[in-house]
């Protein structure tokens, strides 16, 4: 007995780091998304939901916040208007709408964003844009979990997004706000090499990547200007 109980933890286990590595590469969540929105056939929908729901399953933690920024809960509720007739695809269905809005309910705004960076991917969700929002969390950003955030920042700047350059212009946003509400942590930014990152894409292809990023080296400037 002990022996299958192990061999069922290590298969789990196994399991567990092949979803995260597909996830960390491959982005797996938002492909699947996409999938379900553009498939044609009922029984490929069944056989995506289903993938999807054991996936999120495996690791909700990690890749419940990615099903939120990939926006699959709006999706799911188009799929339901469908007029499906599978029941298996039915059920699953149900149970991942209910395991995302369980998710949902435990979010505080701060939790939104923290897990929208977790996940390594951004768009432009309410708190990027919102003043008040970075008043009141920049430094706990900033602090949280010895300076995990910035770091997650760093990482997903440091990425060429060729086919989807909003990410680049959301974390230009977010790091303008952070020097903005917190300018004697700027340094800590420097180090991290976001400074340098944010002025690189100051010659970006995209005209949001270079607008956003020209408003980070501005609040970089700024405050430069006023010590």
């Amino acid at each position: 007995m002990e022996k299958v109980l192990t061999g069922k933890l290590c298969h789990s286990l196994l399991i567990l780091k092949i979803v995260n590595f597909v996830q960390r590469d491959y982005d797996i969540v938002t492909l699947y998304t996409h999938l379900i929105r553009v498939s044609p056939k009922e029984k490929i929908t069944r056989l995506l939901i289903s993938t999807l729901k054991n996936i999120l399953s495996a690791n909700q933690s990690t890749l419940l916040p990615a099903a939120n920024t990939a926006r699959l809960p709006a999706l799911l509720s188009n799929v339901k208007g469908r007029h499906l007739t599978d029941e298996d695809l039915l059920e699953d269905l149900e149970q991942l709408k209910n395991m995302l809005e369980e998710y949902s309910k435990s979010q505080t705004t701060f939790d939104q964003y923290a897990s929208e960076v977790r996940s390594g991917h951004l768009r432009w969700s309410p708190p990027h844009r919102n003043a008040a929002f970075w008043k009141e969390n920049a430094r706990r950003i900033l602090e949280e979990e010895k300076g995990e955030l910035p770091k997650k920042l760093v990482e997903i700047l440091s990425k060429a997004w060729e086919d989807d350059a909003q990410v680049l212009a959301v974390g230009c946003n977010d790091v303008a706000f952070l020097v903005k509400e917190a300018p004697d942590k700027k340094s800590q930014l420097e180090k991290m090499g976001l400074k340098t990152r944010v002025m690189e894409l100051m010659q970006a292809d995209n005209e949001s990547v270079r607008y956003e990023s020209l408003r980070a080296v501005g609040e970089w400037m700024r405050y430069s200007f006023d010590k």
